[in-house]
């Protein structure tokens, strides 16, 4: 093994070494020995290197240096905030860059914060390492947070109809008062039948029975079934469905969706208003709208208007004897048959669509 009469460095040594471990020619209890404690050879693979540990990080994951700077990162952190070069870049956090600093400086951080920017909430965790160095896991809880709130205002929201009969006042005449309690007993009617609609939908207890419905006939008897409401307000109903117009669908399923919608239509539009039904042929899909001449409704309610339990005027909405859930059966009924929903809405009123495939 001597090298032209010179002592070998250690890199040589140890690659003469691996050489003569592969070919067999070490004595067995050398060879032995290197395989029991492994500190050359890992059989025959390299430890894992820093992007491969991050990857399997669960959430996202980067090494930070001084300055907040992310070295490097795993996918996961590439798709939460993107591939920006600092933590204050990505995020536009201040507070989450305080967090790293004081995580390069040495001392473990774990807050959770929201991240206004890319609409998340998150769970940060930080933990100093050597060379002024630190690794930050994200854990993205935007999902989990808005589930909470959901649960909080299905508890809030039930827990105020279920007290109001109880808490109405007790000194109106005994006629009135019967009159009361039978207005709630028929909102708290409506709400349980939602809440059981609404259950079946989400854990796919109802299936779609799906067939071709002639959407012209079926805009028809929608309409008629919302007359009366309609005349208490002296509002107009109108109608524009090509005859020839069909959709692949649930037909008593759409003609939830399009009560519901109507009614809710109903509902806001004031006195003398008017609400139509159209009808549109698109290609492979069929789009029903429900356009009425209300209040509209303002930008920052718009996307959130099809969840559970979300009332952009919720005090309007429960004198009008809302549940807060026909829009998101809307939404789940439209979905399980394949279709999608959505709003336009400005000061001049609203329109809610629905798109259906085809029939």
């Amino acid at each position: 093994m001597a090298l032209f009469g010179r002592k070998p460095t250690l890199a040589e040594a140890i690659e003469l070494l691996r050489a003569e471990l592969r070919a067999g020619t070490l004595p067995r209890e050398v060879s032995d020995e290197l395989r029991r404690g492994e500190p050359l050879v890992s059989g025959g693979r390299e430890p894992p290197g820093l992007q491969e540990m991050l990857e399997a990080v669960p959430g996202g994951a980067a090494l930070l240096e001084v300055g907040g700077r992310m070295v490097a990162r795993n996918q996961a952190m590439a798709r939460l905030v993107g591939n920006a070069r600092t933590v204050l870049e990505a995020t536009r956090s201040q507070e989450l860059d305080d967090l790293c600093a004081r995580a390069l400086a040495g001392w473990p951080q774990r807050s959770e914060l929201p991240l206004p920017s890319l609409e998340l909430q998150v769970e940060a965790h930080l933990s100093p390492l050597t060379h002024a160095r630190a690794l930050l896991v994200l854990r993205d809880l935007t999902a989990e947070r808005r589930a909470d709130r959901v649960r909080r205002d299905f508890i809030a929201n039930a827990s105020h109809e279920l007290r109001t009969p109880v808490t109405a006042k007790l000194d109106e005449q005994a006629r009135s008062f019967v009159q009361m309690i039978a207005r709630h007993a028929e909102r708290l009617k409506r709400l349980t039948d939602d809440l059981l609609d609404l259950s079946r939908l989400e854990t796919g207890a109802w299936k779609p029975a799906l067939g071709a419905v002639q959407l012209a006939a079926l805009a028809t008897a929608a309409l008629d079934l919302m007359k009366p409401r309609a005349a208490e307000k002296e509002i107009t109903l109108g109608a524009d469905v090509p005859e020839n117009l069909r959709a692949n669908a649930d037909r008593r399923a759409l003609e939830q969706i399009l009560v519901n919608l109507l009614d809710n239509a109903i509902k806001f539009t004031p006195q003398n208003g008017r609400v139509t039904l159209l009808g549109d042929g698109l290609g492979p899909t069929v789009m029903l709208s429900v356009v009425d001449t209300g209040p509209g409704i303002e930008p920052q309610h718009q996307s959130r208007i099809f969840e559970r339990f979300y009332r952009a005027d919720a005090g309007r909405s429960r004198e009008q004897g809302g549940t807060g859930l026909g829009l998101a059966i809307v939404k789940h009924l439209a979905q399980g048959m394949g279709g999608e929903v959505g709003v336009e809405s400005n000061k001049g009123g609203s329109r809610f669509w629905v798109k259906l495939p085809a029939g």
